[in-house]
């Protein structure tokens, strides 16, 4: 297909059919929330057996010893500081005996398994990416179409990942080789060490050369396996015949990519001046990666292969009705979801677990309280106007509950966890702190949002990670299972407004409650 044909394809897909193409990429979002888990699991682990080997207790004993006031003064005046107050060798041997060989071996191995589980996760992702929006520009079911095509072609991806970024590690190992050996050399002659560094030099480019090559190698390698149906090396070989085939093509979608990573970059520094720059996360994720795949496969088919008339006569309605239409739909799905009886109790069941891991984070401080329990003015927290903190805050919990919905595809495991920590940090925040007041009056005004709204979001993957044991055991098929998807895509649309009202009551209205009650 032309590029520009391509290109017109793939805005007015993404406009007309967002509900079709974006599930794939909130699945996808929960990928990074799977593979998190395993170090989390493994962090938990390494923390119970320094609680079984008693190494928090010696701790805990050498915190308590140490004068944090003083601590804080040496800090801004290190002559006036006082030695019998800062920390002593006892807190220096009570840090480094929590770094025991059985522990970084069980954070070790968590890391391992868990980039593992990157590879295999992202793999399945990106096939159902590519397959999904392959189906949305050819009119097809898109969300079922990537269902299907994320089972059918993970394990051509996961050869595909390792294969690029084997490559890429090769020729890095290669060129830091060589460089080490020519700096050995010269130091062994001095005199050839003038010589050794232009080399240096002049290979730099080279091997920055070889990565854009295998970068270039591998742009269309997806595409290949999705819509030629080949394997890993037949991808590899077609999106090479491609780019030498159709080299101004190629071109053209390098710059357009350039071009939208260079605007993103810029609005990236330009919102981080402004204190919001997580914006560019949600943009990225409901826009620029979805267009950028789009563009992609639109350009590797074949002109024959698809008809774009439909997609680019588009539906005629204007976008003011289509958002609301879009929110309608959202807020009914949120609220059939949370009065059925599975929502219901798995809300129950996600609030039990945040509960526990709070009550655990709490109990594993012990007696020790870092903080003081006076924080100066509460209304000031966030200054005169946190327009800045109340987006920030909004984009930031949207996105976590995001994550750890859709990770609940995998048997609703990273869920469980993810509900599980974000307690745990919930309950070390109160066990630090001196007055439980303070901390129950800047979190409960919002939390009274904040909390069932994470609980729905819990529930959602916990409703999930049965679907898709379901799934695997064979009780359902692939559309009942994008329809599971294409259902928790708008409960979780619905649950953006419920985030941004908790997080206008915490930037705005929790500073000034928790003044009046302080």
């Amino acid at each position: 297909m032309k590029v520009t044909d391509a290109l017109d394809g793939a805005v007015s897909t993404l406009v007309e059919k967002p509900a079709g193409v974006l599930p794939a990429y909130f699945v996808g979002y929960g990928a990074g929330t799977v593979a998190r888990t395993v170090p989390l699991i493994g962090l938990f682990l390494a923390v119970l057996l320094l609680f079984a080997q008693g190494r928090f207790a010696a701790l805990n004993e050498a915190l308590a010893e140490t004068d944090f006031d003083a601590l804080e003064g040496a800090t801004e005046d290190p002559t006036a500081a006082d030695p019998d107050a800062l920390p002593t060798e006892q807190f220096d041997q009570a840090i480094a005996g929590l770094f025991t060989p059985g522990v970084l071996a069980i954070v070790g191995l968590s890391v391992l398994i868990g980039i593992a589980v990157w590879i295999l996760v992202g793999a399945a992702v990106h096939a159902g990416q590519t397959h999904t929006v392959y189906a949305a520009l050819l009119g097809r079911e898109p969300v079922e179409s990537g269902v299907t095509g994320a089972l059918r072609d993970t394990k051509p991806f996961v050869g595909l990942a390792l294969l690029e970024y084997g490559l890429y590690l090769l020729v890095t190992l290669v060129y830091g080789l060589v460089v080490f050996v020519a700096g050995a050399v010269s130091l062994a002659d001095p005199g050839i060490g003038l010589l050794v560094a232009v080399g240096a030099a002049l290979l730099a480019p080279v091997w920055l050369v070889s990565l854009l090559l295998i970068a270039a190698v591998f742009v269309f390698a997806p595409q290949a396996v999705v819509i030629d149906r080949v394997g890993t090396i037949g991808a590899v070989k077609r999106a090479a015949g491609f780019v030498r085939r159709r080299p101004g093509a190629f071109v053209v979608y390098v710059v357009i990519a350039i071009g939208i990573t260079a605007a993103v970059a810029g609005a990236t520094a330009l919102l981080s001046i402004l204190g919001v720059s997580n914006v560019v996360s949600v943009l990225t994720l409901l826009f620029v990666t979805p267009l950028l795949h789009l563009l992609k496969t639109g350009i590797y088919v074949e002109g024959e292969r698809v008809d774009t008339r439909p997609l680019l006569a588009g539906e005629g309605r204007a976008v003011r009705t289509r958002l609301r239409e879009g929110w309608s739909r959202s807020m009914d799905s949120l609220e059939a979801f949370v009065v059925s009886k599975a929502g219901l109790a798995l809300t129950g069941v996600s609030l039990v677990l945040f509960g526990v891991g709070t009550l655990g984070g709490y109990l594993a401080v012990g007696d020790v309280a870092l903080g003081t329990g006076g924080i100066g003015d509460p209304t000031m927290v966030f200054g005169p106007f946190p327009l800045d903190t109340f987006v920030m805050i909004a984009v930031n919990n949207w996105l976590v509950a995001l994550g750890q919905t859709f990770a609940g595809l995998a048997l609703g495991i990273p869920t469980a966890v993810n509900l599980l920590f974000n307690g745990v940090v919930v309950g070390l925040v109160a066990g630090v702190s001196v007055d439980l007041l303070v901390v129950a009056a800047l979190i409960v005004p919002h939390g009274i949002l904040e909390v069932p709204a994470l609980a729905v979001s819990g529930a959602l993957g916990l409703h999930l990670g049965h679907v898709g044991w379901r799934r695997f055991r064979r009780e359902i098929d692939d559309a009942t299972l994008a329809a599971e998807i294409h259902t928790a895509f708008w409960v979780m649309v619905g649950l953006a407004t419920v985030f941004v009202l908790a997080s206008f009551v915490e930037a705005f209205l929790t500073p000034w409650i928790a003044g009046w009650v302080l």
